[in-house]
């Protein structure tokens, strides 16, 4: 449980915000615990948390799952967001100090939020107010939800100065594959630590998937894969336009790429009806793979069902995976017949859970970095010899910055 220390002190400057900051943690005063002694919350901070909200609401929303982290992830956070575009250069901060709840006789930790309002031209120079208020020595990673304008000048300035980067490619406008191609652009140029909230609630799916295929008997039918299918909820029968997010349907299909040792032969293409298709290499045979889009009760761009289909021997085994809210089921038949069914409990994780996820040392951990890459293969955002289909385009370049 995490709860102001002290009132929120106001400010209208850089140096402003810095001495609200130092004035937060003088004159505060420590709670009193049951025995009548003082609790001191110390300031410990494990990273500098930078947001670029873009509008209120969004920093409101971020600034509540941040909270929500700050007893395991204790944070200077810095939540950015514009507010009267059209008035004079400006901006006007909240500066929090809150502590977080520790156990019983342990001292607690304190973490502090900067809400930064900026008015007029000043949502131009974010770097500039960004950069001072960075804690030295502590990583610095930068949360940017929705549409984060990779090919923009705001991006040149602000993802050379962090660590990680964490989005959410689900939300993305459009179909998501522009975009996602630009982030491989930049992370690659900046050598960023990518944590996608996308790839991060599919662990549950992964996590499934595996523990099945582990069995003895099946292991080997993984050498063996032929073909792959995706349903994802479309946002119209057919997905006309192509206008459906299909970021979580691509992960999956670079996630079982990745640790099954494939290759892309011919990147994503657009055929008819919506669905699209592409050519991975598994050792000397190929693998189709389609993405087929649904009418589902689900929102739209999320993974309905996976199908994966092995031939080995001249058996065929065919596997199903389908998730609920709090369930996955993995369904393998042979030949036709049930061969294994097993149901997982596994809730969906909600926002602070991914949150925590995306800022931990694991996020980076080599398996997510495998599937990125070869998710920005299989769309075409990375040479792929032989060249074929239809690469995504880049957004137009944004001059917001």
């Amino acid at each position: 449980m995490a709860k102001d220390l002290t009132t929120a002190a106001i400010a209208h400057s850089v140096p402003e915000i810095q001495q609200a900051l130092a004035h937060l943690w003088e004159r505060r005063i420590a709670p009193v615990d049951a025995d009548g002694g003082h609790v001191v919350a110390a300031r410990s901070r494990l990273l500098n948390l930078v947001v670029v909200a873009g509008h209120r609401e969004t920093a409101e929303r971020c600034a509540a799952i941040i909270a929500a982290t700050a007893g395991r992830h204790p944070s200077r956070s810095l939540i950015l967001s514009a507010l009267d575009v059209e008035g004079p250069p400006g901006l006007s901060a909240r500066v929090e100090a809150v502590e977080a709840a520790a156990s019983a006789g342990a001292a607690q930790t304190g973490a502090e939020t900067i809400y930064v309002a900026t008015h007029g031209e000043t949502r131009h120079h974010l770097a500039s107010i960004i950069v001072p208020l960075l804690l030295r020595d502590l990583p610095v990673a930068l949360w940017w939800p929705h549409d984060p304008q990779f090919d923009s000048r705001r991006a040149d300035r602000l993802l050379p100065m962090v660590d990680r980067l964490i989005v959410d490619g689900s939300s993305w406008s459009g179909d998501g594959l522009g975009r996602l191609c630009a982030m491989a652009r930049v992370t690659h140029r900046e050598g960023l630590v990518v944590a996608d909230f996308a790839l991060l609630r599919q662990a549950r799916w992964r996590e499934a998937l595996a523990s099945v295929y582990d069995l003895p008997d099946l292991r080997p039918h993984l050498r063996a894969v032929r073909s792959i299918v995706v349903e994802y909820a479309a946002s119209a029968q057919g997905d006309p336009g192509g206008l459906t997010n299909v970021v979580r349907p691509v992960y999956h299909v670079a996630w079982l790429a990745s640790r099954l040792g494939m290759g892309v032969v011919e990147p994503m293409r657009r055929v008819a009806d919506g669905t699209r298709m592409a050519t991975l290499r598994q050792s000397e045979h190929q693998v189709a793979v389609e993405w087929r889009p649904v009418l589902s009760e689900l929102g739209p761009g999320s993974t309905v069902r996976v199908e994966i289909v092995s031939r080995l021997r001249g058996a065929e085994l065919v596997g199903n995976v389908a998730a609920g809210d709090r369930t996955v089921e993995v369904t393998i038949r042979d030949d036709g017949r049930k061969r294994v069914r097993r149901t997982y409990l596994a809730p969906r994780l909600q926002e602070v859970d991914l949150l925590e996820r995306a800022i931990e040392d694991s996020a980076a951990d080599p398996v997510a970095g495998d599937a990125l890459a070869l998710a920005w293969r299989l769309i075409g955002a990375e040479p792929v010899v032989p060249a074929a289909g239809d690469a995504a385009a880049s957004p137009a370049r944004d001059d917001d910055e």
